[in-house]
């Protein structure tokens, strides 16, 4: 009788399946993002005399940041204004050795943004360059019997560092410092009673300026619009 030989070393078997490890993607990469300026404690340039290391000042959800992200570097447009009552120390000859006026400042910068990881917490450093308008009215504030506006624009670059932290995908509270080179025309002009129907003792002046914001952002930030979609 003939035997039937049935060969089995060639039976296809399937491919066995290896579970894999489950990995969390949080997706930091957006085309835009728009941040509202919480909170802030800066420097200003100086007003009227005041002595070499200006006070900080305190503001609060004063400002706006739209950035525009290339997937290299974020592309920065910010504005920002401070508008309250401050008193500083005012150093010249027969001035009073305080000062208190209505003070305005309103900033527009533009500049660049470079990320140093891409985690959930971001570290990042970068540049704006801007402009600065700040006028500073003594009127109706009791400086005894001289009174002052003091105007100033200002030309500047702004080197900074900061650190943001995604909360979730979209949503982020960022930090940030910068450090101020500003170059300043000033003009002062003094009256001598509150009317300014008087013409006043003007003084004018260019010169070279710095000044630090140790807190000069504090920002909630949402982005929108994936990159990779």
């Amino acid at each position: 009788m003939d035997a039937q030989v049935i060969k089995i070393d060639t039976v296809d078997y399937p491919n066995p399946v290896i579970p894999k490890t489950d990995k969390y993607n949080f997706n930091t990469d957006f085309w835009y993002t728009i941040a509202v300026r919480a909170y802030a404690h800066e420097q200003f340039p100086q007003l009227l005399n005041q002595p070499a290391g200006q006070p900080f000042q305190t503001s609060y959800l004063n400002g706006l940041l739209f950035k525009i992200n290339d997937n290299q570097i974020s592309y920065r447009l910010q504005a920002a204004h401070f508008n309250d009552k401050i008193t500083f120390d005012n150093e010249c000859e027969g001035c009073l050795p305080k000062v208190t006026g209505k003070f305005r400042n309103t900033a527009f910068k533009v500049g660049v943004e470079k990320s140093v990881s891409y985690s959930r917490v971001q570290p990042y450093l970068g540049a704006d360059l801007g402009f600065m308008v700040q006028k500073l009215s003594t009127k109706g504030y009791g400086n005894a019997t001289v009174f002052a506006e003091d105007n100033k624009n200002a030309a500047l670059i702004s080197p900074f560092i900061g650190v943001k932290l995604y909360l979730i995908s979209r949503l982020a509270i960022g930090a940030e410092a910068n450090f101020n080179i500003a170059y300043t025309y000033q003009k002062v002009n003094n009256y001598e009673d509150d009317s300014f129907s008087n013409a006043p003792n003007q003084t004018k002046r260019y010169r070279w300026e710095y000044f630090f914001s140790p807190v000069a952002a504090i920002t909630l930030q949402y982005s929108f619009g994936l990159i990779n979609q």
